[in-house]
């Protein structure tokens, strides 16, 4: 007859595993499900490049322009990874029923969503480490303030990623997730100064510029470019992004939906 010593148990059977943990084991997988996605793959990395190529070559300024364009591609590329991307992927799984299914399993819920939220993150930064090295390699475009730069992609990172997660409170389906996305990212990008310097625009448009989601930030990376940033342009960057990822935090605290709006 056995003893109760003979059948080893163990302890850790059927524990439920933290959150950090569950985090840590999602995002390998979420990381590989954005690489194989042809469109993300390709709003994060390819996309940006055809812009930075195509703005360096038109531009009248020749590899000088590149230290204006490496910065706001590098912003694109944030944006279209994080803003538009996350807001397409997470309305086509909440309405195929994939984010319910989130909530049947004995995991943190906030932990696999984060985890798809960081995937996009980290997809953008490899766009923006591409841009960066092609700048470098193409034009000898580089940082004259590195830290500056890496502070002002990291508020666009953290400012696009609760944006993305705002938007999906609005978008009522799958089939208006691309144009709503975009219908908010593009606008934001131009009036930012992603597509064009805003040297020559108006006081107000530069003003408003200051206020949106992207705007100082992206200024911020151009300063430190360029050499000229201050501690104040990081101040004001911080300031915008703050405001704006508090209310996305809120709404999304508020109004996220994790089941579909409507049945199949």
């Amino acid at each position: 007859m056995s003893s109760d010593t003979d059948t080893p148990i163990r302890r850790d059977a059927g524990r439920v595993p933290g959150a950090a943990r569950a985090f840590s084991r999602q995002l390998p997988y979420d990381l590989l499900a954005q690489i194989r996605n042809p469109a993300a793959a390709f709003f994060s990395l390819g996309l940006p490049l055809i812009f930075l190529v195509t703005f360096t070559v038109i531009g009248a300024g020749g590899d000088d322009s590149a230290v204006y364009y490496a910065p706001a591609t590098m912003a694109i590329a944030v944006v279209s990874g994080t803003l538009s991307n996350i807001a397409i992927t997470l309305v086509y799984l909440r309405e195929y029923g994939l984010l319910k299914r989130l909530q049947l399993m004995p995991v943190s819920r906030s932990a696999l969503l984060g985890s798809r939220v960081a995937a996009s993150g980290v997809l953008s930064l490899c766009g923006v480490v591409l841009l960066g090295v092609y700048a470098a390699a193409v034009h000898g475009a580089v940082p004259a303030q590195p830290a500056t730069v890496v502070a002002a992609v990291l508020l666009l990172l953290l400012t696009g990623s609760a944006l993305g997660l705002a938007l999906t409170v609005v978008i009522p389906g799958e089939s208006a997730a691309g144009p709503i996305a975009n219908a908010v990212a593009l606008p934001l990008l131009m009036i930012s100064g992603g597509f064009f310097p805003l040297d020559s625009s108006p006081d107000w448009v530069r003003t408003l510029a200051a206020v949106l989601p992207i705007g100082s930030s992206l200024d911020a990376a151009v300063a430190g470019y360029d050499g000229s940033a201050v501690f104040g342009d990081l101040a004001a960057a911080a300031l915008a992004s703050g405001a704006w990822v508090a209310a996305a935090s809120v709404l999304v605290a508020l109004r996220f939906r994790w089941v579909p709006r409507h049945r199949r």
